[in-house]
C-alpha cells in the first residue's frame, strides 16, 4: 500500500500576478478551501499517511500554517461558544487538528536549487526511503468527481495490479485541445496500457493518441537516479518530471491510468474560475443560487 505523497508547490505563479506576490497559487481558494486541499483530501481518503509539501523558500509558511493547528482561533471560538459549530472546519479531514491520522512534512526549495517539476521529487528523497513507492502531484490542479470516486485510490490499485515501476495519469481530450498538452504514446499488453513516450504539445493532427498527461504520478525509487542524471530542457533550462517519467518508461514498465473525473487546472486565472464554478455547481447549498445568478446576470 502506498503511504506517502509529494505535493509540489514551489513555483512562482506568474500567471496569477499580482496576487501571487502575496499568496502561493496553490493556496488560492476553490470556494472556501485552497486548491491544494482537494488533493490532500483525496490522498487521505486513499490511505496516504504522510504528505510531503515542497514549497518555495519565501512562501512556505503559508502552506505550513494552513496544515497546523490554529490555537488562537480555536481558543477564540471556545470563548465565544462557537467551537462546536466550527470545529469540523478547523479539522478538515475528520482528524484531531490533522495530527492523529496524517503526518505533514515541509521541504523548502531554495531559489539557488536546480529548478523544474522534477526537483521537488529529488528534494523529498530523504523522507521517501529506498524501497517505497510514492505519489507525486502538482499543487494547482485536481480531478473532480461529482459521484465521489477517489481517483488517487484508483491510481494506486492500477499501479499495484500492473506491477509497474511507475504510473502516469492521463485524461482523454478532444482533437482540438491535444496541442495544449503532453500526449502519451502507449502500448497495450496483458490488459494494461503502458507508456512509451510523451510528445509535448504536438501540432494539430499529429498527436499519437488522445491521452493528455496531467502530471499525477506514482514512482518507485528508481526515479531518483534518473532525476539526478537527467539533462535540463534545452530551451528553458528546467528539469521536468515528464522527462523523468519518459526516461523511466524506456527502461521499465510505466502504466497509464486514465482518469474518469473532470480535470480542473486551476493554475491559470480562467481555469481557476472554471474550477470554482464546477465545484460550486455540485454544492447543494450553492448550486441553485449560483445557477439563478448566472441566468439573471448573463441572460441565459
Amino acid at each position: 500500500m502506498i503511504k506517502k505523497a509529494v505535493i509540489t508547490c514551489a513555483g512562482f505563479g506568474t500567471r496569477f500576478l499580482p496576487i501571487t506576490k502575496t499568496i502561493q497559487k496553490e493556496m488560492l481558494p476553490i470556494l472556501n478551501r485552497p486548491i491544494i486541499d482537494y488533493i490532500v483530501d483525496d490522498c487521505i481518503a486513499a490511505g496516504v499517511e504522510e504528505i510531503i509539501f515542497v514549497v518555495k523558500e519565501s512562501e512556505g509558511r503559508l502552506v505550513e500554517h494552513y496544515y497546523t493547528e490554529y490555537r488562537s482561533l480555536k481558543q477564540h471560538l471556545i470563548k465565544m461558544g462557537k467551537y462546536e459549530e466550527y470545529k469540523d472546519k478547523l479539522s478538515l479531514h475528520g482528524q484531531n487538528e490533522f495530527g492523529d491520522k496524517i503526518k505533514f512534512r515541509f521541504i523548502i526549495q531554495k531559489l539557488a536549487d536546480r529548478y523544474g517539476t522534477a526537483i521537488p521529487v529529488e528534494l523529498a528523497k530523504k523522507y521517501l526511503g529506498n524501497e517505497e513507492s510514492f505519489l507525486v502531484f502538482m499543487g494547482d490542479d485536481f480531478i473532480f468527481n461529482s459521484d465521489g470516486k477517489n481517483e488517487t485510490k484508483a491510481m494506486i490499485e492500477l499501479f499495484n495490479n500492473s506491477k509497474s515501476k511507475g504510473l502516469v495519469t492521463c485524461v482523454t481530450k478532444p482533437e482540438d485541445e491535444l496541442h495544449k498538452y503532453g500526449i502519451a504514446v502507449v502500448k497495450k499488453e496483458n490488459g494494461f496500457t503502458y507508456l512509451n513516450n510523451l510528445v509535448e504539445k504536438p501540432e494539430t493532427g499529429t498527436a499519437p493518441s488522445n491521452l493528455a498527461n496531467i502530471s499525477k504520478y506514482i514512482f518507485t525509487p528508481e526515479i531518483f537516479d534518473i532525476i539526478e542524471n537527467q539533462q535540463p530542457n534545452a530551451d528553458s533550462g528546467e528539469y521536468y518530471i515528464t522527462d523523468s517519467a519518459t526516461i523511466l518508461a524506456q527502461k521499465n514498465n510505466v502504466c497509464v491510468y486514465t482518469a474518469d473525473g473532470e480535470y480542473l487546472d486551476a493554475g491559470n486565472v480562467l481555469g481557476w474560475l472554471k474550477a470554482n464554478l464546477v465545484v460550486a455547481n455540485n454544492n447543494p447549498e450553492l448550486k441553485e443560487d449560483l445557477r439563478n445568478f448566472i441566468k439573471e446576470e448573463f441572460k441565459f
